[in-house]
């Protein structure tokens, strides 16, 4: 029982002459299939491929958004929304207008004369972008996360040439789009607060316009002149009492010089101005005529003197005219008429014939002794001066009320100008913000359009590939290989345990459990190695006639 236990267990030399009963299965299976792996490997045309690798980045500039406080999870966000982001410029970078630019910026991308819609759907399989994953410790969870930490963006071309400008353009345009939305935004916010702060530069304009015409009206009147008013109020009462006590001493004095007026005219004449002519009288008479004009008017104020009938400063106008004439009768009998007195003469009396023709009589007003002159020269300046005081106190006195009137008037003012002030100061408050807003918006537009923020960054430009990126030569042969020996091997298999032929002493023993009395062994005649030459012969065409037919498929699909 043993031994038939152990004859029926398979040992290597079962297996191998296995595989010699089913050579020509193995090698229908298998060398076809080494055939096409090794055409493929050979027969593919070259494929370039060049390639340019984005990184994300965290970079920022101020003004689009303010700042976040829950930036790191913002952050987290967008690291689990990477993917989403690299689709969204995929869709817009390989988008059929893109490509159509791309066709037209890159001669030779697609061979001449085909369509624009053939061309762009060459160029879409060509382009590649996948993302790079990065394995990294969640420091939430303490559990490793895979995250995309970069994408690539490459182009599949024969030409290497080629191949390289395609990528560097779609590199080129990637980051481009990665900086569209973020500028249009932020040249929008631009407008925006531009708008905003011209509308705030006109209302401030208008509010300082109506500040100042508030101003100009109510100039004395404003909450900061307060205190000077009232300063001013003070000075101008203590210059009102200063100038009535004044007036009521000029008024005092003058009933004083009143009073010694009165007295001095009731004294009657003086005898001091009598002697004062009788001297003038005699010093002139040492020096001109007794009959000189001048002589015969002092001896008429000397006699009416001491007549008693009081000095004067003329006689009545008749009277003086006749005395003048007299006088000038006498000059002209003495002197010609060239001489000085005679046309002072003739002048004054041309000058007292015009006074009397208008109806006046006298030549003065009566005229007492010098006391009596000096009297009425002081008081005539004590009327002048208290005048002059009570026009400047009437004037002091309208000062004061306006000033009054304008303290009074204050507190309704102050709310007026506060009321302005304030909306003034808002409205720049906001101006300045907005203005703030706007210069971060420009800084933002400037920083985009300079790729300072941008949330890609490129670590490797596409250059000119140096050796083929496709296809995989080795790749094709050794996977050719394997599976060539795992079919076969199957095939053998499923061959042999589906077989319920006797092939040898082995199965005899297990199917009839006695052992054989010889072995005869297989004898080959001209008949059968014909048989195995045409097995081989058609194996063989079947490989060539296989292996032409997908290399001339895989030319076609990678033409």
């Amino acid at each position: 029982m043993a031994d038939q236990e152990q004859a029926s267990t398979p040992d290597l030399s079962d297996y191998v002459a296995a595989i010699k009963r089913r050579r020509m299965l193995l090698a229908s299976i298998a060398l076809p299939i080494l055939a096409i792996s090794a055409a493929l490997a050979l027969g593919l045309p070259d494929i370039y491929v060049s390639t340019g690798l984005f990184t994300f980045t965290d970079a920022t500039v101020p003004g689009e958004l303010p700042a976040n406080a829950n930036a790191d999870a913002i952050r987290r966000m967008q690291e689990q929304y990477r993917d989403a982001y690299v689709d969204s410029l995929s869709s817009s970078v390989l988008s059929e207008q893109s490509l159509e630019r791309l066709v037209a910026a890159v001669p030779g991308i697609v061979p001449a004369g085909t369509g624009t819609a053939a061309a762009v759907a060459e160029v879409g399989r060509a382009t590649h972008v996948e993302t790079v994953r990065t394995a990294v410790l969640d420091p939430n969870t303490g559990r490793n996360l895979d995250i995309i930490s970069a994408f690539t963006v490459s182009y599949d071309s024969r030409s290497p040439e080629i191949a390289a400008r395609a990528a560097h353009w779609l590199t080129h345009a990637f980051l481009m789009a990665n900086r569209s939305g973020p500028l249009l935004r932020a040249k929008a916010a631009e407008q925006f607060y531009d708008s905003q702060t011209q509308l705030y530069r006109q209302q401030i304009a208008g509010i300082e316009s109506k500040l100042a015409a508030f101003k100009a009206k109510n100039y004395d009147q404003l909450p900061g002149l307060t205190n000077l008013n009232m300063n001013i109020m003070a000075t101008t009462q203590q210059q009102i009492d200063s100038l009535t006590q004044q007036i009521g001493a000029l008024r005092q004095n003058r009933v004083f010089l009143q009073q010694q007026l009165d007295a001095a005219r009731n004294a009657g004449p003086d005898t001091g101005l009598l002697a004062e002519l009788q001297a003038q009288y005699n010093k002139k008479l040492a020096t001109y005529d007794p009959d000189y004009p001048d002589m015969i008017a002092l001896r008429q104020e000397i006699d009416e003197l001491r007549e008693g009938d009081g000095a004067v400063n003329s006689l009545s106008l008749p009277a003086q005219l006749r005395a003048d004439e007299q006088a000038l009768a006498q000059a002209r009998l003495r002197y010609s008429d060239q001489f000085p007195d005679v046309q002072r003469l003739e002048r004054q009396i041309q000058i007292l014939k015009t006074r009397v023709a208008h109806g006046e009589k006298y030549a003065g007003n009566a005229v007492g002794t010098p006391q009596m002159v000096e009297l009425e020269t002081q008081l005539n300046a004590n009327r002048t001066q208290t005048a002059a005081l009570e026009r400047q106190s009437e004037e002091l006195h309208q000062q004061l009320m306006q000033l009054e009137d304008r303290v009074e008037a204050t507190p309704q003012v102050e709310r007026q100008y506060k009321s302005l002030a304030l909306n003034l100061q808002l409205a720049q408050t906001k101006y300045n913000q907005l203005l703030k807003y706007q210069m971060d918006a420009e800084l933002t537009s400037q920083a985009i359009a300079s790729g300072r923020s941008d949330r890609i960054r490129i670590v490797q430009q596409p250059a000119v590939p140096l050796t083929p990126g496709k296809p995989k030569r080795i790749a094709f042969v050794v996977v050719g290989l394997m599976l060539a020996i795992l079919l076969g091997l199957t095939a053998v298999v499923i061959a042999e345990s589906t077989d319920q032929n006797v092939r040898g002493s082995r199965d005899i023993r297990r199917v009839l459990a006695v052992s054989p009395l010889g072995v005869i062994p297989e004898i080959r005649d001209s008949v059968s190695a014909r048989r195995h030459r045409l097995q081989v012969l058609m194996l063989t065409t079947c490989v060539f006639l296989g292996t032409a037919v997908v290399l001339m498929a895989a030319r076609s699909f990678y033409s």
